[in-house]
Order: C-alpha cells, then structure tokens, then sequence
C-alpha cells in the first residue's frame, strides 16, 4: 500500500523547469513576500499575493513542454529558495511538488534541494476574494471598483503612463521618510501627479504625461499610505494602463500583470 502511495504521488506531482534567471527575475518581482504559491498550466506560471496594501497577480509566460504536470507550486521560504537559485550553477531549475503542505523539490543539475511547506499560503490568502472583486470590475472594463463594504465606486479615469518615472519614488524613502500620497490624475490635462509630505517637511512632488486620458475634465484625487513606495517599485519600466477613481484604489496593468494599490481612507 505504501508503494502505490509513492507511485500515486509521483503521477500527481506538479513539475515545472524554468530558465534560472528568469525564475530568480519572476520571483523578486513580487517584492518583499515570505511565501509565494505558483499555478502552472499550459504555458504560463502565475503567482498572485494579497495584503490589506496591494494585490499583485503577475504572469511568466514559458516555452511549450517547460511544465510537465500542471498544477501548484507552494514556496514556504522564498528567501531559501532565492539563495539556492543564485548559488547553482545550472542554466535551469526545475520545481516539483505533490500538493500543499508538501515537500518542496528543487532541482539544479546535480545540486538538489528539498524545502519543507506549511499547509497555508500567507501571501496567497486573501486572493480567492480579490480575484472575485477584480473579476466584476473587469468584466465592467473596469469602471467600478467594490469596496471593502460592498459598496461599488466608479472609476472614472483610465490611460497610460511611463512606470519608469512612476519608480523612482520608490527610493525616496531616505529623502521623504514615510509620509501619505496623494495621487492627483486629471484627463483634460493628460496629468498623473503624485504629491507627498506636508508643510515644514520634505515634501515631492512628480507629474507625468499620461497617453490617451479618458475621464472628466476634473481632477479626481486618492490617498496612499507609505506603502505606496514599495508598491510602484514592483512594476516593469515600460507604458502600463491605469483605472482609478476619487476615493479608491489605483489600478496599474501591465501586459499580463496586475498591480491595485489598496487606498488609504480619509
């Protein structure tokens, strides 16, 4: 019985080989996260994390035959697995696991490396819900937001904007401290501006051109926590189109990726 148990486990065993860098590439772009849960299916990997700050669902898209089994991948210590990619010397890794709370293999040539996993996911918990709520806000093309007391609020600015000016306030801790943003987007103007501080302190100010605006001929305004910086540093440099709305959240998407930045309330 314990053999076919074995046998049964190998034939559920989820498997992914990803190229080394890329992987090392995927998993830091989700920022500071302890934990990670993978889903691998036809020729994606996607991770997604939820926090009472942001939401990030980011897509790595692989060559066709990478992921022998589809299924998840659960990482217990991200950290852990981040030093061992770094260390091997391997041009790929490959992922294996049986399902959650399972041992974690780890294969890079002859260096091999099994990761204990903890039956619940911290970073993932809260993403069955979110996913809910950014699926009605999508399938409206994303003009309404719900928020946190199912009530639904509009999104009434959309366009695009350059990341890569957008980061650089992510290292601006030093200078800034860790003040409340607030983030000021008028259409008319094609604006996107950022303001943080307040009098008698350091205080910055950016403002970017934003491609084809869409919305009122108004400024619509939201504020952010301190987490605002960490959150813009996660994205790619390139264009990305936002959704945002008087009150709420800031939507950032970015080809296959999806960054909402949760607001602060007034």
């Amino acid at each position: 019985m314990a053999c076919l148990n074995s046998l049964t486990e190998v034939f559920e065993m989820t498997e992914v080989t990803l190229d080394r860098k890329s992987l090392l590439g995927f998993i830091a772009g989700f920022g500071e996260v302890d934990d990670l849960r993978l889903s691998v299916a036809g020729t994606r990997v996607t991770g997604e994390v939820g926090f009472s700050t942001h939401y990030l669902r980011r897509t790595l898209v692989v060559d066709e035959g990478s992921i022998a089994k589809e299924g998840d991948i659960d990482i217990g210590d991200v950290s852990k697995l981040t030093i061992f990619c770094k260390r091997a010397k391997t041009t790929a890794i490959t992922l294996k696991q049986t399902g959650s709370g399972k041992l974690l293999y780890i294969n890079a040539g002859s260096m091999k490396l099994q990761l204990p996993t903890p039956d619940s996911i911290v970073s993932h918990a809260k993403t069955p819900l979110v996913r809910k709520i950014v699926s009605k806000s999508s399938e409206s093309m994303w003009t309404t937001w719900m928020t946190g007391t199912s009530r639904e609020t509009l999104l009434e600015v959309h366009g695009e904007i350059d990341t890569k000016e957008l980061k650089a306030i992510g290292g601006m801790k030093g200078v800034i401290g860790a003040p409340v943003f607030r983030v000021l987007v008028n259409a008319e103007e094609g604006e996107f501006s950022v303001q943080a501080g307040k009098k008698h302190t350091p205080r910055l100010f950016l403002t970017t051109e934003m491609q084809n605006p869409q919305g009122p001929n108004a400024t619509i305004g939201s504020s952010f926590g301190s987490w605002f910086m960490q959150c813009v540093n996660i994205l790619d440099d390139g264009m990305a189109t936002i959704h945002f709305g008087e009150g709420t959240v800031l939507i950032i998407e970015q080809g296959h990726d999806l960054l909402i930045i949760v607001d602060q309330k007034e």
